[in-house]
């Protein structure tokens, strides 16, 4: 592992703290609790990727405007399968997106942060809607760009979750 210095030093989520991958070992390595900047980048898309395809259960407007509604008992998006993509509001599933990573996403620096539809006909095909999604990762001694593409099947309500470079790549 890179010797880095105390400050450089980047902590896994809690929740990655809490697994315990090698129950049959009492002690933790260095290396499972420090993470590089890939890791940090993967943990992220990885964590995304759960917020997405959760089912929040707080979904009337009245009811996420309340203290409820930003707290982790409603973790997730209100339930987006079953639409057509001509009927969806697409500056409202920006918001939602936007306002999902505010709420449960803390090493995205919120005011860094950018999603925006990709409106071309191959992203949006085939009844699903394409996000970009933008923002710094908080990292020492300098934020970590992320740049990612979601892409939303309005049938299912799976969003998958990828690299910006990788959904390129797929084309």
């Amino acid at each position: 592992m890179v010797d880095l210095k105390r400050q450089e030093r980047l902590q896994p989520s809690l929740l990655d703290r809490l697994l315990d991958d090698d129950p049959g070992n009492p002690a933790e390595s260095v290396d499972k609790r420090v993470l590089s900047l890939s890791q940090l980048r993967a943990s992220v898309l990885r964590d995304l990727a759960w917020l997405f395809n959760t089912i929040a259960p707080l979904n009337s407007d009245g009811e996420a405007q309340t203290a409820a509604g930003s707290s982790v008992v409603n973790f997730g998006l209100p339930p987006l399968a079953g639409h057509s993509a001509s009927s969806v509001d697409v500056q409202a599933v920006e918001q939602l997106l936007a306002k999902a990573i505010a709420n449960f996403e803390p090493r995205i620096v919120r005011s860094s942060l950018r999603v925006r539809a990709r409106h071309n006909a191959e992203d949006m095909s085939h009844n699903s809607l394409s996000f970009e999604i933008e923002g710094d990762l908080w990292a020492h001694p300098m934020p970590l760009r992320l740049l990612l593409t979601t892409e939303l099947d309005l049938e299912t309500g799976h969003v998958q979750v990828l690299p910006a470079d990788a959904s390129r790549r797929r084309r």
